[in-house]
């Protein structure tokens, strides 16, 4: 099962780590970088699925393909920043964290403007009826 893989390469990693910042600080970010993208390798599988799901979901409620496109796309910069956050948080640099984690939120709040503008549309002719 590959949960197990995943917690395996984790607990691995953390070992080594914990040996290793002792005597070669500087290759300490290394291993959780490597960790993080061995892991990653081994989760992308499942998005193939999930994207799927959504996709058959879209279509059974009529959703247009450009509204899902901009939903996929905000929940991958929501994880690419949460990914890249953790890697500055893990390597002492959280105010790097912070700006990280605020630019995604402006990334996504600016993807979301059009689904947001096709709601309010939506609400507008409810009330409007």
């Amino acid at each position: 099962m590959d949960i197990f893989q995943v917690i395996g390469i984790g607990m691995v990693a953390t070992v080594v780590l914990l040996l290793i910042k002792q005597q070669r600080p500087e290759l300490a970010l290394a291993i959780p970088i490597l960790a993080a993208i061995t892991i990653l390798m081994l989760a992308a599988p499942y998005l193939r699925s999930v994207v799927s799901m959504f996709e058959d979901i879209a279509d059974r409620v009529g959703i247009e393909a450009q509204y899902l496109q901009i939903v996929l796309k905000i929940i991958g910069v929501a994880y690419v920043c949460q990914f890249a956050s953790d890697l500055c948080k893990d390597a002492g640099e959280a105010a790097m964290s912070g700006k990280i984690e605020l630019a995604g939120k402006i990334m996504m709040i600016t993807m979301s403007m059009p689904i947001i503008y096709r709601l309010l549309g939506l609400v507008s002719s409810i009330i409007n009826f």
